[in-house]
This record gives structure tokens, sequence and C-alpha cells, in this order.
């Protein structure tokens, strides 16, 4: 490869692999059946490197004594558009049978699954990241820590994932095969077109399911069967704590902190006020008051593919209470007023894929034969 002057969007690409962990210590870059996932519409990819240094001093010299290296802590976000393919919470957290098996799972069945990933950069002349990768960085072992799904009225509704782990490798293993590379088995690489942008109007207003109604709910203006959404936001952190054990460097696991806060946002325009009631009882007193300003509501939420059976379904369960509403806007230069309603709920969180939301075809799955790191 000629020298490069910089890195852009076309010459990069992600690479997912979900690992096995029957082996101990796992076996990375092997075990899933279907091969790497290289997923479409991802918008950016970055990657953190802490190093964990402990000071250790002496009595009798003010120099620094020691610096003791623990293992490094390796964090990769990556971005990604809704767009009818695949989303990287399946891809991430289905384990050694990949998407199926995290399609439409709890959290607490995935929460032991890990992913490879694996970023290519290619000539800063190249059109598309096609062909043999010249320059590529592995991440083993990687727990997903953290996503969030976002669907605003203006834009793109959009992904984004936060891997963590403690191993990274510049240009290690082997990239197999004379054909092997980013997106190398599809005829369409380089050109490839998504099935369905995840705009406002792919939010499936019919299926979907809002917090609404007395006790927190969200009001539905007269004659609507729906609120003047203007954005949804739901996202859940797993903490992913690491457990160490004396004989060895590297932490043997990383869990997920139960019970795990899962997180939505509705942001409406007003017509009629937030209709929440925030009652003091003040002057209530008896065992037959109910003192309860909230209700539990469901939350569940839709997003439509190309066709009447590809859909992506985000699934809160039943039992999410309002934290706060937020009231703004309406000023004297002219804007509407705002209301934003925020909801709590604990460990429920399922991700079901339908149609191309869940084809293998749309990844663009290949198997390089890698051999570990």
């Amino acid at each position: 490869m000629a020298r490069n002057n910089r890195i852009f969007y076309a010459t990069q690409a992600i690479a997912l692999k979900p690992q096995s962990d029957t082996t101990t210590p796992p076996t990375y870059f092997t075990g899933a059946t279907d091969g790497w996932y290289y997923p479409r519409g991802v918008q950016s990819a970055g990657i953190t490197t802490n190093f964990a240094l402990e000071q250790v001093f002496q009595l009798g010299q003010i120099e620094l004594y020691e610096n003791v290296e623990d293992v490094p802590e390796i964090e990769v976000t990556i971005n990604k558009v809704i767009d009818g393919t695949p989303p990287l919470y399946l891809m991430c957290m289905g384990g050694s049978t990949g998407i199926p098996g995290a399609n439409g799972k709890e959290l607490v069945n995935l929460a032991n699954n890990r992913v490879n990933f694996r970023l290519g950069i290619y000539s800063d002349t190249n059109s598309a990241a096609t062909g043999t990768v010249p320059t590529w960085v592995d991440c083993s072992g990687m727990y997903l820590s953290s996503v969030s799904f976002t669907i605003p009225v203006d834009g793109n509704a959009t992904e984004d994932v936060t891997l963590v782990g403690n191993n990274k490798y510049w240009n290690s293993g082997v990239v197999g095969g004379a054909n092997a590379g980013f997106f190398s088995s599809q005829t369409d690489a380089g050109t490839m077109t998504a099935p369905a942008i995840g705009r406002r109007y792919k939010f499936n207003r019919s299926q979907s399911v809002i917090p609404t109604g007395v006790g927190g709910g969200i009001p539905i203006p007269e004659n609507r069967t729906m609120p003047y959404l203007q954005s949804v936001t739901v996202s859940t952190d797993l903490g992913r704590e690491a457990i160490n054990e004396l004989g060895a460097m590297a932490p043997y696991y990383r869990y997920v902190t139960f019970p795990v806060e899962v997180t939505s946002e509705f942001e409406i325009i007003g017509d009629k006020g937030d209709q929440v009631e925030g009652k003091d009882f003040d002057g209530q007193v008896g065992c037959d008051v109910v003192y309860k300003n909230l209700q539990d509501k469901p939350v569940k939420i839709v997003v439509c593919g190309s066709g009447t059976n590809d859909y992506l379904e985000i699934d809160l369960g039943s039992k999410n209470k309002l934290t706060s509403v937020n009231y703004t806007g309406g000023e004297a230069g002219g804007d509407n007023v705002t209301i934003t309603y925020s909801y709590q709920t604990f460990n429920k969180f399922k991700v079901t894929a339908s149609g191309t939301f869940q084809e293998v075809k749309w990844v663009d799955i290949t198997n390089d034969a890698v051999v570990g790191d």
C-alpha cells in the first residue's frame, strides 16, 4: 500500500465476530458458524485505550520507585444508522450462534456473550473498503457495555453501542485467503444500498406502545391515537465490572451489574401542558389513602423496514415509571412548547428483529479463517 495521507469514511470498515466461550481461556475469532459480520450503515467507530498505572514510592527517595502497569482498558464505540439491516446489538450479543442467538432474547440470557471487533484501514486512494486489507486492528473478547436507540423527527434513526475489553492488537492474526477483506464476498461491494433508512415515518405508530394515560403517562390530544412525538430514545448501561483472580493478569470475567437500569425518553409538542400530577398528599392521613402519583406503564418501540414483515422491535416490558417531566419552550421568540417524559425500568430490554432486520445476507457474512491472536 502506498503511503496514506489520511483515513476517511470510504477507506475504513468494521467487522464483528461473535465469540465462543466454550474453551478456557476462550478461543478468540472462532466459534461463530456464520463467520464474520460486516455491519452496514455504520457511521462512525472509535477506539479508546487507557493504561492503568499504579505508583509505588519508597522511603528515602523522592523519585518514583515503580509505575506498575495493569491490564489496559479498551473501549470501542460504534454508531450505526437504522437502515433495515440487523442492528449492532444482535451482532454483539449473540455469542457463538450469532444474530439468532440474541434475537428476541431477554437481557439476562445474553449477559455472558462476547464479540470480536476489527477495524480495517485501506489506502486513501480506494473508493471502497474491498480486497485484502493492508492495515487492521483487532480487539478480542469484547463485552457490550451500553446500547442506545434514537428515533428523531429530523434526521435518521441511529443505534449506538459501546464495547469494553482488555485486548487490542495491530495487524495481528492472519486475514486468510486471496479474496479476504471487508465486503469481499459481495458482488455489490462498494455500491451497496440500504433496504430502508429509518426516518420519522418509519416509526410504527400502530405497533408501538408508548406510556400514556393517568399516573405519569403522556397525554393524547383530542381525536388522535398518538401524541405529537418529536423523538424517542431508549438506552441501557450494563456496567461490566471486571473480576480478577490470583495467578492471572487479565480478568476472567466482566459481569453485568444487575439490576440494570433501562431508560426511555419521549419528547412531544405540547398542546395542553404535561398533565402530570405531582401531589404531596398534604393533610391526607389514614390507611385508606393511596399515596401514589405514578402507575406502571408499558413501552415498546417498533421501527418499520422496507416491507410489511420487516421490523425492529425494542420491548421494555410493562413496569416503566416516570422519573421526570420537563416542560420548556414557548418563549417570546415564537418557539413551541416541548415536553420531555423520562421513564425508568430495570432488567427488561429485549430486541426482536424480523425480515431484513435479521437476515444474514444484509450484513455480508464471510468466514475468512482468521487464526487467533
